[in-house]
């Protein structure tokens, strides 16, 4: 028998968020600049709008039910700290990255062509070549897809690298992400372990 122990934690929401033409409309008004591969909006915080304030809820209300599911002692809290916009037009991509200072990051789908994300496992057991990698399997994948399905939320480790594959539709591929952090009292002070973050 073959068993998985540290499995890490993928985050698919199983309700869809709905955008309002206003909201999508806000969207794509923002000013946008060059990215590795995409364009990004100039504005990292686009969440503390107010056109955004319904969306903010809705994420972090899966933030918070994804986090407890984890198992999230009850003096920790988990917010959002940055949250952008992406644009990835007709033959672009977007570049092997992570998310460094953030606890959790997330993809949200908002329309466009299929073009999946694909995270990467850089474990040492999956570089070798004698695996099979075309019909692989869970314990040696190194590469894992994530199909942007509009109005999905994805979350997933920082830590985790990944990249957008080439957009091979006619049309522009839109995602928002944000990141996030945690405030609060946790920890043990006998154990010396006590945080203390607002």
């Amino acid at each position: 028998m073959i068993e998985s122990i540290f499995a890490t934690p993928l985050y698919k929401s199983d309700n869809y968020y709905k955008f309002s033409e206003k909201e999508l409309s806000f969207l794509k008004s923002l000013e946008m600049m060059d990215n590795r591969g995409n364009e990004v909006t100039k504005d990292k915080h686009i969440f503390e709008h107010e056109e955004m304030s319904q969306l903010k809820n809705w994420c972090e209300k899966n933030l918070n039910y994804f986090m407890e599911n984890l198992g999230k002692v009850k003096g920790a809290e988990f917010y959002i700290t940055q949250s952008w916009f992406n644009k990835t037009v007709p033959l672009k991509h977007h570049h092997s990255h992570m998310h460094p200072n953030s606890i959790i990051s997330a993809v949200l789908y908002v329309e466009g062509p299929n073009c999946p994300t694909f995270f990467y496992n850089r474990d040492s057991f999956n570089n070798f070549t004698f695996f099979d990698k075309v019909n692989g399997n869970p314990f040696t994948a190194n590469k894992v897809g994530v199909l942007n399905e509009p109005g999905r939320l994805v979350l997933f480790p920082s830590y985790l690298h990944h990249e957008v594959d080439i957009n091979k539709g006619n049309s522009d591929r839109y995602s928002i992400s944000f990141n996030t952090f945690v405030k609060g009292k946790f920890g043990d002070n006998e154990n010396l372990t006590e945080l203390n973050i607002w």
